[in-house]
């Protein structure tokens, strides 16, 4: 599958919005920025890349990957190596000289640097500067004069906002693999079982998939919240599951490194209480009201308000201040993918776009009822409407 990926397409992009913007090279220091940019997903985040307004990407790793990323880029990706501990034998004496313990700290600086100096500089020079080094930076900066660089942040983001076909496929097997795994830990579900186990019947099953598919990377995410607790960070390892016990199962599988996100919301035992039945029909309510607007040339704020105004006419749920209700999924560096479905999010919807619609609701305190519920799936927008990856269930007991 990764042959299939569309490199000339992404790159394309990049250079395209790279030249409008005036930017001469951009330095990409993020392990996912690198991936979109050249198809190989370091290892170590001493990697880099610099993409040129015209011509090839060139990568640079450490000798611990320079021969997998050799190997799994497109031929128009140009792969250079600095030093590292590791000792490959290659027969020449070069190879047999003694190493040191780290990776060669000013190795990729240094590559970077002579690529940027071949000519004078004409343009911009991006980075992004939320998440490029101090170290870094300051070797950049210590040779060539600050006023060169500009953030390419925003530039990064719009460029991955229209998905390729590639990344069209590679979301929606992530999507639909991560909602087999949904369905088998929730047919495990038990009353008496301990909470982490809910998080091992993820890793069980993902496995056996994984086996059959490959489908899983090294990478995967899975957040889970049960019972009385909504937050998502990790589980009293001391509770344990009862019936009527609300379990919310989020996000998915991260395949060649596009993570999916959906969210499924199940009791355990086969019963729950009128209020928890009240709060998800609420949910689901207004996420179906949500995806009558998702289509070509609606605006994602619209789509925002139908959401939360339909919630709001709810018995339990009178407030639902919720910050967005889905967003873009993809190649980036979080789950929740620039842009978000929110209240003031005025652009609008294009096919081409994969985005997640989705209802989440965490209550404790004085809430009507206590835990976390979520109602996601992914679709991608099309010519005249949606493409739906997932489907959510219409009640919460998944019958």
């Amino acid at each position: 599958m990764l042959a299939r990926r569309d490199h000339k397409t992404m790159i394309g992009r990049i250079q395209a919005a790279m030249q409008k913007q005036g930017f001469e090279y951009l330095i990409l220091t993020h392990v996912q920025d690198t991936f979109y940019a050249t198809g190989y997903m370091p290892l170590m985040p001493s990697a880099v890349s610099v993409v040129p307004a015209e011509g090839s990407a060139i990568l640079i790793v450490s000798t611990l990957e320079s021969e997998a990323a050799s190997c799994l880029t497109p031929e128009e990706v140009e792969v250079r190596e600095v030093r590292s501990w590791v000792f490959i034998d290659d027969g020449t004496p070069q190879s047999r000289t003694e190493k040191g313990t780290i990776i060669d700290p000013d190795g990729a600086a240094g590559v970077v640097l002579d690529i940027l100096q071949r000519k004078p500089l004409q343009g911009k020079v991006g980075v992004n500067m939320g998440i490029v080094g101090k170290y870094f930076w300051d070797k950049l900066t210590g040779r060539i004069p600050e006023s060169h660089f500009a953030d390419c942040a925003q530039l990064l983001l719009d460029v991955r906002v229209l998905k390729t076909p590639w990344e069209i496929d590679m979301l929606r097997l992530a999507a639909q693999e991560a909602e087999k795994v949904y369905r088998m830990v929730a047919d495990d579900l038990k009353p008496g079982m301990p909470a982490w186990k809910v998080d091992a019947l993820y890793v069980h099953h993902s496995a056996k998939l994984n086996l059959e598919h490959g489908t899983m990377s090294r990478r995967h995410v899975f957040l889970t919240s049960q019972g009385d607790y909504y937050g998502l960070s990790g589980m009293p390892r001391g509770y344990t599951l009862k019936t009527g016990d609300v379990v919310k199962l989020d996000s998915g599988f991260r395949y060649l490194d596009h993570t999916s996100d959906i969210a499924r919301t199940v009791v355990v035992g086969g019963e729950a209480s009128d209020e928890v039945q009240e709060i998800y029909n609420t949910l689901y309510h207004a996420y179906r009201r949500g995806l009558k607007l998702l289509k070509p040339g609606v605006k994602f704020s619209e789509l925002y308000w139908e959401i939360r105004n339909d919630v709001e006419k709810s018995r339990l749920i009178p407030h639902y201040p919720r910050g967005n209700m889905g967003h873009s999924v993809g190649c980036g560096h979080h789950a929740e993918e620039y842009p978000t479905i929110s209240r003031d999010r005025d652009i609008v919807f294009q096919p081409g776009m994969v985005m997640c619609v989705e209802t989440p609701y965490s209550a404790v305190g004085e809430a009507p009822v206590h835990g976390g519920f979520n109602i996601e799936d992914t679709f991608l927008i099309t010519e005249d409407g949606y493409e739906a990856f997932t489907t959510a269930p219409d009640n919460i007991f998944w019958k």
